[in-house]
C-alpha cells in the first residue's frame, strides 16, 4: 500500500493492524470471502498481511475458471410479438405461458449457477461484493419478470464490484432491472414517478433525515428520461424535464448525473456508505467514531471501493477481538461456507437454493426494496432448524429419505430436463429465440465422506481428528467440556479410532454434523 494511503488512513482513525497469524487469515477469508480450507488459510497466513489483502483485492489477474452464465436471447417483447403473428388468441396465450415458464426455469438455473460460482470461485471477494451490492441495490425477479435482466444486473455488480461508488451508482441508475423494479422507466416530465428518487436517497446513498420531500421531487424530475427501449437503457431527452430544479441546496437545470454528483458531495453520503460497509464486514453496531473514521477514508479515496476495502482489511479495527465472530452468518454464508470448508463437490445446487429459501434468503428475490434485514434477524425459531437440517442433509446426501425428511422433498432431477424438453420441442415456432444448453445439471449431493481429509491431513487418532475439524470449522475456541463431549462422538463406548473402518468414518461424520449445528458455527 502506498505510504500516503497509510498516512491518510491512520490520520482518519484506522490504525494499521499490528499482528498477523492463521486466526486472522481465517477471519479475513470468512469476511472478504466465504471461508476457506486449512490449506487456503495457511497460504494467506504465510504471506504478510499486506500481501494477503492485496491478493484477495487485486483479483483481476486470477483467471475465473467457472463458465459465465448464458441467458436465452430473443425473449424480449418483440420476439413474443413475432411468435404470435397469425395465431389465435388461445395460441397466443399458450405462447406467453410457455415463454414465462421458460423464464422461470432460467431464474432457477441462474440461482443455482450463482451459488456454484460462489463455492468454486478463485476470486472470493468478487462474489462477496456482488452479493453485497445485490443486497444494497435490490431488485426482485417477481417484479422485474425477466431472468436476463436479473442476470445483467448480477453481472453489473460483478463488473463494478470494487469500482468507485459514483460509477456504480450511474450504472445501477441505468440498469434495466432497476429501471423496471423502481419504475423509473415510466418517469417522465408530464408525470414524474418518485419511486427511484426516493430509494436513491433513502436506501442507496444518504439515509433518512438527510434530505426533504422537496429534494425527492427535484431528484425525480432530474431523473426523467432515463428509461427503457424494449429491454435496453435509453436516455430520452423528449421526456426529460429540463426545467430549473433545487436539490440539496443547489439550483440548476439538473439531470441524473448532476443529482448523483451532488449526493456524493454531501458529508452524509460517506457516513452512510461507511456504516453499510462496517455492518457488512466488521460488526452489526459500529460506533459513531468508527463510522466517521471509515467515512474519512472514503472521502480521501474519493469513494474508490477497492482502496477503501484495502485500508479496512489492513486495519486493526477489522481484526479487533470484539469484531471477530461477531456477525451472524447469512444463509449464503452458511451454505457456501459449508461447501467450501468441507470441500464438498458442488453437485446439488438446486438443493442448496432450496435450503437458502428455507433459511430466508431467496437470491434474486429480496423481501422488499430494503433488502434482507440481516444480522440477528437471520436467526428465528424456524430458520435455526432449517440451518441445522441443511447441514445434516448435505452430510447425509440429498435424494435420500433422511434428507427429504429434514429439508422436504426436492425436485426430481429428471423433472427439470423434462420441463426444458417440453418447452423447447417446438422451438422453431419462436423466431429469433436462442436457448443455451443446460448450465447447471440437476443432481443429488453425495454423502459426505471424510476419508480423503483424514488421509491427506494424517488424522490417525481421535484427538488429531478432533483438533483438526474443530479448528477447520469453528471460528471460536471451544471450552474443555464442549471438547470432551465432541471427543465422545469419536470414541463412544470405547470404540477404536481406525480411519480404515466404515464405523470410524460414520463417527467422524457425526462429529462434523455436531460442529455444523453448534451456535459457534452460526457466526463469522
Amino acid at each position: 500500500m502506498p505510504w500516503v494511503v497509510v498516512a491518510t488512513a491512520h490520520a482518519a482513525g484506522l490504525a494499521p493492524a499490528a499482528d498477523w497469524d492463521a486466526a486472522r487469515a481465517a477471519h479475513l477469508l470468512r469476511r472478504a470471502g466465504f471461508g476457506g480450507t486449512p490449506a487456503q488459510v495457511s497460504h494467506l497466513a504465510s504471506l504478510s498481511l499486506s500481501a494477503a489483502v492485496d491478493e484477495l483485492i487485486d483479483y483481476a489477474g486470477t483467471p475465473q475458471t467457472d463458465p459465465d452464465f448464458r441467458c436465452a436471447s430473443g425473449m424480449d417483447r418483440g420476439a413474443l410479438r413475432r411468435a404470435q403473428l397469425g395465431r389465435s388468441e388461445e395460441k397466443r396465450q399458450e405462447v406467453r405461458q410457455r415463454l414465462e415458464r421458460f423464464d422461470r426455469l432460467q431464474i432457477e438455473e441462474l440461482r443455482a449457477w450463482w451459488v456454484r460460482r460462489m463455492i468454486v470461485t478463485p476470486r472470493p471477494l468478487e462474489e462477496r461484493m456482488t452479493l453485497f451490492w445485490h443486497g444494497h441495490f435490490t431488485s426482485g425477479y417477481r417484479e422485474v419478470r425477466s431472468a436476463s435482466m436479473m442476470w445483467e444486473q448480477n453481472e453489473l455488480f460483478r463488473k463494478h464490484a470494487l469500482d468507485d461508488f459514483r460509477t456504480l451508482l450511474v450504472a445501477v441508475s441505468h440498469n434495466p432491472a432497476m429501471l423496471r423494479y423502481l419504475d423509473n422507466a415510466s418517469n417522465r416530465k408530464e408525470a414524474p414517478n418518485e419511486n427511484y428518487a426516493r430509494e436513491l436517497l433513502e436506501l442507496f446513498t444518504l439515509g433518512e433525515g438527510n434530505y426533504t420531500e422537496a429534494d425527492i421531487k427535484a431528484a425525480a424530475r432530474a431523473l426523467t428520461g432515463w428509461t427503457l427501449r424494449g429491454t435496453e437503457f435509453r436516455n430520452a431527452p423528449r421526456i426529460h424535464d429540463d426545467g430549473e430544479k433545487t436539490f440539496l441546496g443547489h439550483t440548476g437545470n439538473f439531470d441524473g448525473n448532476d443529482i448523483i454528483n451532488i449526493i456524493l458531495e454531501q458529508p452524509a453520503a460517506a457516513r452512510f456508505l461507511a456504516r453499510k460497509l462496517l455492518v457488512g464486514f466488521v460488526r452489526d453496531d459500529p460506533s459513531d467514531a468508527d463510522i466517521e473514521a471509515l467515512a474519512g477514508v472514503i472521502r480521501a479515496e474519493k469513494f474508490n471501493i477497492r482502496e477503501v476495502l484495502r485500508t479496512l482489511f489492513k486495519s486493526e479495527m477489522f481484526y479487533a477481538a470484539d469484531a471477530q465472530a461477531s456477525l451472524v452468518k447469512s444463509p449464503v454464508d452458511l451454505v457456501v461456507g459449508t461447501f467450501r470448508v468441507l470441500e464438498l463437490p458442488p453437485d446439488d445446487m438446486y438443493g442448496a437454493v432450496r435450503a437458502l429459501r428455507g433459511m430466508g434468503q431467496d437470491l434474486f428475490q429480496p423481501p422488499n426494496v430494503k433488502g434482507w434485514d440481516g444480522g440477528r434477524k437471520w436467526i428465528s425459531a424456524a430458520t435455526i432448524y432449517a440451518r441445522y437440517n441443511f447441514a445434516s442433509a448435505m452430510l447425509a446426501g440429498t435424494g435420500s429419505r433422511l434428507a427429504d425428511n429434514m429439508m422436504g422433498p426436492g425436485a426430481d432431477p429428471g423433472r427439470l430436463q423434462r420441463h426444458r424438453r417440453d418447452l423447447l420441442h417446438d422451438l422453431d415456432d419462436y423466431p429469433g429465440l436462442e436457448v443455451p444448453d443446460v448450465q447447471v445439471e440437476p443432481q443429488y449431493q453425495p454423502a459426505f465422506n471424510p476419508a480423503t481429509i483424514l488421509q491427506r491431513e494424517h488424522l490417525a487418532t481421535a484427538d488429531r481428528a478432533l483438533n483438526h475439524f474443530v479448528e477447520r470449522i469453528l471460528p471460536l475456541r471451544v471450552d474443555p467440556r464442549q471438547r470432551n463431549f465432541l471427543r465422545v462422538l469419536l470414541v463412544q463406548n470405547g470404540a477404536r479410532f481406525d480411519p480404515d473402518e466404515p464405523a470410524t468414518m460414520a463417527r467422524v461424520v457425526s462429529l462434523v454434523n455436531a460442529l455444523l449445528t453448534m451456535p459457534e458455527y452460526q457466526v463469522k
